[in-house]
């Protein structure tokens, strides 16, 4: 009897500590097959986030993989992907994730070679974009530039654009937006005499888009800037990444991450493309003389949004 007990004892100790230990190596192959998404406030993001997200599940990446900005659910997730700068440097550089095997960053590639983080490489577009805009606005192009100036990037594109603006005989004001003004009031005293609009992205001009893009709809000039999102918001186009293709190849680096590889140039057949607001171009009444614009470029509307 007392045998018996004994043997019975056991096997529950047995069984108790399988179920347990079969949790723990469950819980670590889930830890391992998660996927997080960081959530941005960047215009256009939302809509990046669900096109990421569709393509993951076309690699056949089950939908609870994914998981959009849990604290909780991104603390062990070996793959994490990045719409913004600043969400790469707080939670890889500043936190030093031991975690993390590979970070997809859709701004700026980390120099270091060692780096677990891959990244579209951001290119500036200049001489495309002053070329679009002389397609569209006929001459004298009198155009403002807007621009962050506590945004080191957008800073040193001005002197390039200021260069090749000469060249193309464009009239340009470049305007530096700071924080400590009232937008508003600094749109009245800026924008007289102009017929074209240059917005360089950067966290304040994000934070002003909605009024900047209304003030110069109102006046019925065209707003440029190289950013899908702001394109799908209200200004008229410009050249970004095709989100879709993106999101393709973000799929691809995962899929073959959980099947044990990874490529490190996986982006490199990416380019950027011209993107069109539809909806902006009806509104403003204009006419693109050539159609090739259409053929080539990623075209949206206001449904997008």
């Amino acid at each position: 009897m007392n045998k018996r007990i004994f043997f019975i004892i056991s096997a529950i100790v047995i069984l108790v500590g399988g179920i347990s230990l079969y949790k723990k190596i469950f819980m670590l192959n889930s830890d391992q097959r998660k996927i997080c998404i960081y959530k941005s406030n960047v215009p256009g993001a939302k809509n990046d986030m669900q096109l990421i997200s569709q393509a993951l599940q076309l690699q056949d990446i089950k939908k609870h993989q994914i998981i959009n900005d849990s604290a909780t659910g991104c603390k062990n997730a070996p793959l994490k992907i990045f719409l913004e700068q600043d969400k790469l440097d707080e939670q890889i550089k500043n936190s030093n994730d031991e975690s993390l095997k590979i970070g997809i960053n859709l701004q700026n590639p980390v120099d270091d070679e060692d780096s677990k983080t891959i990244g579209l490489i951001k290119e500036n577009n200049i001489q495309q974009l002053l070329e679009f805009i002389g397609n569209v606005v006929k001459t004298p192009i009198h155009c403002l530039i807007i621009y962050d100036d506590q945004d080191l990037f957008s800073k040193n594109l001005i002197a390039q654009y200021e260069e090749i603006a000469k060249i193309k005989k464009i009239h340009f004001q470049p305007f530096a937006l700071s924080a400590k003004q009232n937008i508003a009031t600094i749109l009245k005293t800026v924008s007289s005499n102009i017929n074209a609009v240059i917005l360089l992205p950067s966290p304040l001009i994000f934070s002003d888009f909605e009024l900047i893009l209304e003030h110069f709809k109102m006046k019925k000039v065209p707003v440029f800037t190289n950013h899908a999102g702001l394109i799908r918001a209200g200004a008229l186009g410009g050249y970004d990444f095709d989100m879709q293709e993106v999101a393709h190849d973000i799929a691809e680096i995962c899929s073959n991450f959980l099947l044990g590889s990874v490529k490190k140039d996986a982006f490199e057949e990416v380019y950027p493309q011209l993107h069109l607001n539809m909806d902006t171009i009806r509104h403003l009444g204009i006419q693109l003389e050539s159609e090739d614009f259409l053929d080539e470029a990623v075209t949206m509307s206001g449904s997008d949004l």
